[in-house]
């Protein structure tokens, strides 16, 4: 089996419990996760972020991001939704802060990557680390386990 991710299949019941734990905690160190509603469908999607007590492996950058109406700066790391039609939760590494780093490097002239490679490098970085990935996966558990 190695590394790979566990598969989530929720009911729609199952999915709203989830969504409802996520509202129901202000407190970062509480769930690591809120709740976004696409404003196109309508639907909602959990968002995870990483905190200093609650960082991903290998995690090197500082937490500057206000994270919904939550007081302690974070940092955003990947996004959770559920395929109504499959029931399948989908996930999203997405770290914004990994780009952040980058960008600040190669404008202060840090780095001395041309264009194209900085822009490459830029892409990766978001995708996120292996690290990253296990980390989404395992909060998206932890908080499973406190809705069940």
């Amino acid at each position: 089996m190695g590394n790979e991710a566990p598969v989530w299949n929720l009911d729609a019941g199952q999915w709203e419990a989830l969504v409802r734990r996520a509202r129901a905690t202000a407190d970062a160190l509480e769930d690591g996760a809120y709740v976004r509603v696409d404003t196109d469908t309508g639907e909602a999607e959990l968002v995870f972020y990483a905190t200093a007590l609650n960082k991903p492996a290998g995690w090197a950058y500082p937490f500057l991001e206000a994270i919904a109406s939550i007081r302690p700066l974070g940092a955003s790391v990947g996004r959770a939704w559920h395929e109504g039609a499959t029931g399948f939760v989908q996930f999203e590494v997405a770290v914004v802060a990994a780009a952040q780093a980058l960008a600040a490097d190669y404008e202060s002239g840090a780095s001395d990557l041309d264009w194209v490679t900085y822009e490459q490098a830029v892409a990766r970085a978001v995708r996120g680390t292996a690290a990253e990935g296990a980390w989404l996966h395992r909060e998206f558990g932890r908080l499973a386990a406190l809705a069940g």
